[in-house]
């Protein structure tokens, strides 16, 4: 009997695990996943989710920008997202005078929203199985380089086909390491508007401090909307373009959560690698992550110094920073959750499990008996390179000068084909904006400090000696305006091909470059057979693991997980409950430090209990629920994701996940790993209360 109980208690951990983890293509619901979500207490179905026959769920995410995820709540193109994800676009808009960053925005009808050039939406219409189509013509004995090529002819060629066909962009991807592949048919909107954004205060409260920890008090939200031409269809920005009207839009509940409801995430997550090898996930805890953190650290304290110094480097640096030290910690989360977990040891323990079921049959020892060392050796191949590629990409790349001067490079391909040198003068602009985007001696300080360290770690050169730097900063042509109208003014164009290559600017990126280049090669080269081995050893895992429901690494493309409304004990005598409230936020006040500065408005609407609609009764005393803590599965991509109960209505927004469980990009560990969500009742909350903005609020469908 109690052998029984330890395996059915075994048995219903591993199957509530099994709902935690996974990042799930929506078009196979209904296949792998609807019954189980059912049985956690799902109330729609896997077609109300995805369909492409009429309006769903999916028809009401997007993905946000380039990078984030966002959700339709108004029939009129109304979208929410992260502060964070709205940040850069909302930079854009602000100035010394218009500061929307520090002080917010709040458009009071849809002729105040602000056109935010360069911001997208992208919708997706459709998604279909094409694999044997983009294998079509690949034999088995071919070598990985000639797969690739033929793949990528067939890629081209479906892809135009299907533009051509439906008039949608399409895209396809790659999902097991090249053993399917699936198309995305897609619409992209340009015209977007900000509608609402809450300061820093709130939006970024907390800041680097808080950041990728709990508890959570960052009202992590912005408000946009999406204009179409008159039938409804992507246009460029236009003052005659109407309010988009969406297939779908989220029905909002502020009715609140319960410890233990079901819950699930729809977006787009970016990059996971669930199924490296022992030697993959160890190039990332020895090499990869030490050198990013260690880089990252010095250029954030930089910022951080200027920034508090002066008003104008913080509205230069303030979307540069977060956008810097929001990887920089998730990665010391990431190493230090690796490092708990021994996952190393993990990986070494399955692949010796892995390997006892390859020898036991003849033809799987011929087909699968090097594959892992093989991939050990090609992984031992690329040490060097992995760590020369760091200290390029985050070192030398983390001078905003020499990356500006790739403007030089442009000039010399493109100078004999103008009529005349006069022509020169439209490149003024992107020679500019080097001088409009940073500031000077804050650059200086990051390269001086990068440099100094690529020069330790990898070799010195002439390019990192500080006097070399004092002088590029001093000379460069791109450092101050009246240099650039000079260059501008050089009537010869051997001449100016001349100046251009004597720039030390220019030629420290031209140094670094060619290096880049030849470890770029090299690496390209060695990754494209270690993408080979792993397209072997997803097929063997697969076969090793016959039954049991893979789910693909995350590539941007859309997908659901699902999980619980739950706490976490993250380690030994410490317990973190599953929400948090307003209250915690004011506790965490304090006016002398700019990351935990409530604003004044906030302070008395706190002071009065004005909460409206939105208050809980806590302790006996009012106050408004702010973030909540469960266990879908999220990455980056899935910022701004909508986070929904069991009806499917909007419930709060995706905006983290905890220090201690982002190895979840690489390990999964059921027991720590919990995404953040931003109440949907916060949210309401500050846009109706503190914004003064309740027409925004009207516009969305609210149940409770």
């Amino acid at each position: 009997m109690k052998s029984k109980l330890i395996f059915l208690c075994l048995f219903l951990y591993t199957s509530l695990s099994f709902a935690k983890e996974g990042m799930w293509l929506p078009f196979l619901l209904d296949k792998m996943n609807e019954k189980e979500m059912k049985g956690l207490g799902m109330k729609i179905t896997a077609k109300d989710i995805y369909d492409i026959n009429k309006g769903s769920l999916k028809d009401a995410v997007v993905i946000f920008g380039s990078g984030c995820t966002g959700e339709v709540v108004s029939d009129k193109g109304l979208v929410l997202t992260n502060h964070h994800c709205g940040y850069g676009a909302v930079q854009g808009l602000s100035s010394v005078q218009h500061d929307y960053l520090s002080n917010g925005f709040w458009a009071m009808n849809q002729a105040e929203e602000l056109p935010c050039p360069g911001l997208s939406v992208t919708f997706i219409v459709r998604i279909d199985d094409v694999s044997s189509k983009v294998k079509q013509g690949i034999a088995k004995n071919m070598s990985d380089s000639a797969k690739a090529k033929i793949r990528m002819v067939n890629i081209e060629r479906l892809q135009k086909l299907y533009k051509d066909s439906t008039g949608y962009d399409a895209a396809i991807k790659s999902f097991y390491y090249d053993n399917q592949f699936y198309l995305f048919l897609t619409e992209k909107y340009t015209d977007i508007r900000l509608v609402g954004f809450p300061p820093d205060g709130i939006g970024e409260f907390g800041g680097s401090t808080d950041n990728w920890t709990w508890p959570r008090h960052t009202g992590d939200f912005g408000v946009f909307r999406i204009y179409a031409d008159k039938n409804n269809k992507p246009a460029a920005y236009s003052k005659d373009n109407i309010a988009y009207k969406p297939k779908k839009s989220f029905t909002v509940n502020i009715g609140g959560v319960k410890e233990h409801d079901f819950t699930w995430v729809y977006g787009f997550p970016g990059k996971t690698t669930e199924y490296l090898s022992s030697d993959g996930v160890a190039e990332i805890m020895n090499i990869l992550d030490p050198i990013r953190i260690s880089l990252r650290e010095k250029s954030i304290a930089i910022m951080d110094a200027d920034m508090r110094a002066s008003k104008e480097v913080f509205i230069k640096y303030a979307s540069k920073k977060l956008r810097l030290a929001n990887y920089y910690k998730k990665w010391q989360g990431e190493l230090l959750g690796l490092q708990i977990n021994h996952a190393i040891e993990k990986k070494q323990t399955q692949e010796q499990a892995f390997m006892q079921w390859v020898k036991q049959d003849p033809e799987r020892i011929r087909t699968y008996g090097n594959i892992l060392d093989d991939l050990s050796a090609a992984y031992k191949r690329q040490e060097k390179s992995a760590k020369l590629n760091e200290y390029l990409t985050e070192g030398i790349g983390g001078s905003e000068l020499v990356k500006a001067s790739i403007a030089y490079r442009n000039i010399m391909k493109a100078i004999d084909s103008i009529p005349t040198m006069d022509s020169l003068v439209v490149l003024k602009k992107g020679l500019m904006s080097y001088l409009t985007t940073c500031n000077i001696e804050t650059d200086k300080k990051i390269t001086k400090a990068l440099f100094s360290c690529f020069a330790a770690q990898i070799a010195p050169s002439e390019y990192t000696s500080e006097s070399f730097i004092e002088t590029m900063f001093q000379t460069s042509f791109l450092t101050s305006s009246e240099k650039i109208d000079a260059l501008l003014a050089i009537k010869n164009k051997s001449d100016i091909k001349l100046v251009l290559a004597k720039d030390p600017a220019y030629k420290t990126y031209l140094f670094y470059d060619s290096m880049q280049l030849n470890n770029t090669s090299f690496l390209k080269k060695n990754q494209q057979a270690i993408n080979g081995l792993y397209t072997l050893y997803i097929q063997a895992l697969m076969e090793y693991n016959k039954g049991k429901q893979f789910y693909p690494d995350a590539n941007s493309t859309l997908r659901v997980t699902y999980g619980n409304v739950e706490g976490v004990q993250p380690r030994d005598g410490m317990r973190y409950t599953y929400t948090t409230t307003l209250d915690g936020a004011m506790m965490k006040n304090n006016d002398t430090v700019e990351e935990f500065k409530v604003p004044e408005k906030l302070k008395q609407l706190y002071k009065s209990k004005d909460y409206g609609r939105y208050a809980i009764q806590q302790d006996g005393k009012p106050t408004v629920p702010l973030a909540f803590l469960a266990s879908n599965h999220t990455t980056g991509g899935n910022s701004g994701s909508p986070v929904m109960n069991a009806k499917g209505e909007l419930i709060g927004t995706n905006f983290d996940r905890i220090w201690e469980g982002t190895m979840s990009d690489i390990l999964f560990d059921p027991a720590l790993c919990r995404n953040i969500t931003l109440d949907i009742r916060y949210t309401l909350f500050i846009i109706e209360k503190f914004g003064g903005a309740k027409w925004i609020v009207d516009e969305m469908k609210l149940v409770q």
